[in-house]
């Protein structure tokens, strides 16, 4: 969500319609598509932490590739009204990283964050994993909804077994989806790389959540996030540093200044 809000106020990213899984294009250097994640696994990964690894999981999200995927070990109708996590994420570190990152002074990075804290709080999330209160709502269950352009799917998603091996059964992943198998079950990985994800071209999300209050109430929360978040981005010249350091050091063609 915070990345989201981050890419409104840099990109003109639409916020309102669903989270941005990745925001640092210079987590992708050495992993800017599939292919090179492929590479880099079966060299680097996949005899440590395999998808588990740092390096692995900045680049790459774990999907299921049906709404109504029954496997494995995730099933969409079972757990999305609990929400699924992993527990080895040091979350509060994560954001305190991404708003370093966006030139937030250092001093100023705790504040900022207890402030989203709070944000997420008044809205009904579970930031426990935050260092904010725990809901006792079970409706936890946040999912994102991910289109892929045909000619760019096996560009930026492979087909997984778990923790994150190719599935060479099904493998290249388009010619699976695209063909008449059944894609209930099944995992992918996809490489979240902003400059795919920023353009509607080539990926669109999708959010829904199961708490239908925070469903319903997600556009006003992501106007409040954008209005936290627009003063410490700055305007004009200082937009524009802290939008080419977030893009890798060039901003894209289609970047526009605030008089645009």
């Amino acid at each position: 969500e915070v990345q989201a809000a981050v890419a409104n106020v840099l990109f003109g990213f639409d916020s309102s319609r669903s989270p941005l899984p990745r925001l640092l294009v210079k987590d992708f250097a050495q992993t800017p598509d599939a292919g090179s994640l492929i590479k880099r696994f079966n060299a680097e990964f996949i005899n440590t932490k395999k998808d588990h690894c740092l390096e692995y999981r900045k680049a790459a999200i774990s999907v299921m590739c049906s709404l109504v995927s029954l496997g494995p070990e995730c099933s969409i109708p079972i757990l999305f009204r609990f929400g699924y996590s992993e527990k080895d994420v040091p979350y509060q570190g994560v954001l305190d990283n991404l708003l370093e990152a966006c030139n937030v002074p250092k001093g100023k990075t705790k504040k900022v964050a207890t402030s989203i804290i709070a944000l997420c709080d008044k809205y009904g999330l579970d930031v426990s994993q935050f260092g904010g209160k725990k809901r006792s709502n079970e409706q936890n269950g946040h999912m994102l909804q991910i289109f892929i352009r045909r000619g760019f799917l096996d560009d930026i998603a492979y087909a997984s077994a778990p923790y994150g091996d190719v599935d060479a059964t099904r493998h290249p992943i388009s010619k699976w989806l695209g063909g008449d198998a059944a894609t209930h079950y099944g995992q992918a990985r996809v490489v979240a790389n902003p400059k795919t994800f920023l353009s509607d071209k080539c990926v669109r999300v999708y959010s829904a959540h199961s708490d239908p209050e925070f469903h319903a109430n997600r556009g006003q929360f992501q106007l409040e996030l954008v209005k936290l978040l627009r003063p410490l981005l700055g305007e004009g010249k200082t937009r524009e540093r802290v939008a080419t350091t977030v893009y890798g050091g060039v901003l894209p063609a289609w970047w526009k200044d605030d008089a645009s």
